[in-house]
């Protein structure tokens, strides 16, 4: 299959799972190549991670330097993403997962980028000047949406129970807080 169509096929997966059908998972390949290729979810995830900026400057502030920030807040989710690739392998290793793992990976990455528009479709009645309380629960709805689909996700193309993927679920969370929190010393 060409990277166009295994990208299609990831998609069309993760789409799959946000609605609550397991055979997403089986959209997506079982070998290294497929892995491989769900590296190009990052750039696919870059408008949503664009998109969550801007609101959050919008809530905030916008720093005197865009770019800048801008770049070091890609730069670090970039990070993040490729340390998440690094410790879950680790992770399936200890679980004896390794057959799963370039499977689990592809469906990871795809679902970031489902789980990244979902968060930012969240945020925008805020921006728009919604009424706060629903402006919180389009939030709280998203956030949890995005939340259960990962921990779906990894449920199924690892094969765990749910509490190994609660665990790995709030792996992912910590690396994204600590990836938050040095932007924020550097910033």
């Amino acid at each position: 299959m060409s990277v166009v169509g295994t990208v299609s096929s990831g998609l069309q997966g993760a789409l799959l799972l946000a609605r609550g059908r397991a055979e997403g998972v089986r959209l997506v390949d079982t070998d290294m190549t497929a892995a491989i290729r769900s590296f190009w979810a990052i750039p696919l995830c870059l408008p949503a991670v664009v998109c969550l900026k801007l609101l959050d400057w919008l809530a905030t502030r916008i720093p005197t330097n865009v770019p800048l920030a801008l770049g070091r807040y890609l730069l670090l989710f970039l990070v993040g993403w490729l340390l998440f690739v690094w410790v879950s392998h680790h992770m399936a290793s200890v679980l004896h997962k390794q057959a799963q793992w370039p499977r689990f990976i592809a469906v990871w990455g795809y679902c970031s980028v489902i789980e990244n528009t979902l968060v930012a479709i969240g945020g925008l009645p805020g921006a728009l000047g919604f009424p706060s309380m629903v402006d919180q629960a389009c939030e709280l709805v998203t956030i949890g949406w995005a939340l259960w689909l990962e921990w779906y996700a990894i449920r199924l193309s690892l094969e765990v129970g749910p509490l190994t993927a609660m665990v790995m679920l709030i792996v992912d969370i910590a690396i994204g807080v600590a990836m938050m929190a040095i932007g924020a010393l550097a910033g």
